[in-house]
């Protein structure tokens, strides 16, 4: 679920359940994941209402993602929500014979970056970059020419933070 208004970050954000992540694909050079996008959000739902989560921003480039997900208080293991979505984005990519199945497990990098959220400031900071990621890996030129990403909600609410330097903090990936 994508939060309704954005416009006060403080009010969206949760202590200790507020977590930036990047997920990617194992080959740097693949475009599956914006080739795909509609899959990829198919493959969030179809678990979402076993492992709640609240996606307050998202970016989708080529080949990899970021995302900062609310979980909640009773459950804060967001190691097998991104497995779930892994898994399901695997199945259709299969399903839909976009990848053999033998290549399945070749899809995802092993690997992928989680940082806990320390505060709404620190929360800003990271929805700035990721909003911004498009531009530094020179895929448009502003992310108002980028499509698969949460930033045109943000702006719509008045919130244009973005910068494509990098954050300097261990929640950088």
């Amino acid at each position: 679920m994508l939060y309704g208004n954005v416009s006060d970050l403080g009010a969206l954000f949760r202590p200790e359940r507020t977590w930036f992540l990047t997920i990617t694909l194992a080959d740097a050079n693949s475009t599956l994941l914006t080739r795909h996008v509609s899959d990829l959000a198919d493959s969030a739902r179809d678990f979402e209402h076993l492992h709640p989560f609240e996606t307050i921003a998202t970016v989708i480039l080529p080949n990899h993602m970021h995302a900062i997900w609310v979980l909640p208080a009773d459950d804060n293991d967001f190691r097998r929500r991104v497995e779930y979505l892994q898994a399901s984005f695997v199945r259709r990519m299969i399903d839909g014979e976009h990848v053999p199945e033998r290549d399945a497990d070749k899809i995802w990098h092993p690997r992928f970056w989680d940082y806990r959220i320390r505060d709404s400031i620190d929360m800003e900071r990271h929805i700035g970059f990721m909003h911004g990621n498009p531009v530094k890996h020179g895929l448009v030129s502003h992310p108002d020419k980028w499509r698969y990403s949460t930033w045109h909600k943000f702006r719509a609410d008045g919130f244009a933070l973005w910068t494509s330097d990098p954050l300097r903090t261990s929640g950088e990936p």
